[in-house]
Parts: structure tokens; C-alpha cells; sequence
């Protein structure tokens, strides 16, 4: 099979050849390792969030991993329900930003609750642009210290290629 330059050098989707680990990657596994604790990560479009998050929940060997996009029209009835489950193991959200507020607020309160009741079977994971977890909080103060952030402003603190 051919390779061609584009295919190492990926300016969208996920790469195959060229993943660097961000600055904060060992505090990205650590936090998808911490029971109980909901996850966020924040920054502009483009960056890796994505990509990150993949390749942490790969190298930690997690499973029965969900992803889904608020973006997908498919997805956005499963996001809705998320919070009438128990035990749905983890579940990525991408595009958390553009979800409806009512549905935002409903995840930020179930994200409080997993939290409190430092759930072993279910995590919530969000990936959102630049302040997609002040918004969160903004719908539940309460979660401020409950929840992990993980921000990046620029391509090149992230390190992605």
C-alpha cells in the first residue's frame, strides 16, 4: 500500500502515523482512569480534542467505550437519555457545545450526581470548544470541583501534527 503525504501529514480526521502526545496527556489518562469524576476538554476546533481522547482511552485500555456526536442527529436521542441510565459504562460526547441548553443542564446535573455517588460504572466524557466547561458549570455550580477540565488554547501547545 502507497502512503502519500497527506496521509502522514492529516490536517483533519484522526492520524494514523504523526499522533504526539499533548502536554497534558498523562493527566488526560489519569483523569478517564478516576472513578466517579466527569471529564472535559476544551479547546478551538482542529486541535486533537478528539484525537486525544481516543488515543488515551486506547493506551489505558478501557472498555465498553460509547462515542457520540451532538452533531449527529442518530446520537442526539441517546445523549438525551443518558441521564434516566445507570451503569452505561463511558461515554464520549463530542461537540458537547452544541447541544441544547435543557440537555446540557441535564448532563451537568447527572455529572454532579455520578460524582457524589463516585460512580464505578458510568463516566461522562466532553468534548466541547474553548469554555465548553465554564458553560457546564454555569447550568450546575455545584460541579466545579467534581468535574476535570482539560484546556488547550493553540495547535501548537497541543503538539498534534
Amino acid at each position: 500500500m502507497k502512503i502519500f503525504l497527506e496521509d502522514v501529514f492529516k490536517t483533519s480526521g484522526t492520524p494514523t502515523y504523526t499522533f504526539v502526545k499533548p502536554v497534558e496527556y498523562t493527566k488526560l489518562v489519569v483523569a478517564l482512569r478516576t472513578k466517579g469524576r466527569g471529564l472535559v476538554v476544551e479547546g478551538p476546533s482542529g486541535i486533537g480534542k478528539t484525537t486525544s481522547i481516543n488515543k488515551a482511552i486506547e493506551e489505558s485500555g478501557l472498555k465498553s467505550v460509547t462515542s457520540l456526536s451532538a452533531r449527529k442527529r442518530e446520537d442526539l436521542e441517546m445523549i438525551q437519555l443518558l441521564p434516566d441510565f445507570t451503569d452505561f459504562g463511558i461515554v464520549v460526547i463530542d461537540d458537547f457545545h452544541v447541544l441544547p441548553n435543557d440537555t446540557k443542564k441535564a448532563l451537568s446535573d447527572y455529572m454532579k450526581t455520578l460524582a457524589d455517588e463516585d460512580s464505578v460504572s458510568s463516566k461522562l466524557i466532553l468534548i466541547g470548544i474553548n469554555k465548553a466547561g465554564d458553560s457546564l458549570i454555569s447550568f450546575s455550580p455545584d460541579l466545579n470541583n467534581r468535574i476535570d477540565t482539560i484546556s488547550r488554547s493553540n495547535r501548537e501547545s497541543y503538539n498534534i501534527l
